[in-house]
């Protein structure tokens, strides 16, 4: 059986929020925008990526393929590592 896989070069910002937003739907619009806030911060400091070249903060750099493509996993990949760590963060607790 043939299993339909997306490939990497699916992925595109919006399908990255759409998929991040899903991944945090539990969570309300503020906790939610204060994840993302804090994936974008490691994004531009601890990788050294200006505000200006992260094309869901800057609507002119649609255009550049290759980082858009590399930062949109970057984002994805925080997002499922901080969502993961909270999911067993709460089932130790409880």
């Amino acid at each position: 059986m043939k299993k339909n896989r997306v490939s990497n070069l699916d992925i595109t910002t919006k399908k990255t929020t759409e998929v991040i937003n899903v991944m945090f739907s539990r969570l309300n619009v503020k906790e939610r925008e204060r994840i993302l806030n804090m994936i974008d911060h490691f994004i531009m400091n601890e990788l050294n990526v200006s505000k200006k070249d992260i094309p869901w903060l800057n609507s002119n750099k649609s255009n550049m393929d290759g980082i858009t493509h590399f930062l949109d996993l970057m984002r994805l990949g925080y997002a499922r590592l901080l969502d993961h760590s909270e999911k067993q963060f709460i089932k130790r607790i409880h």
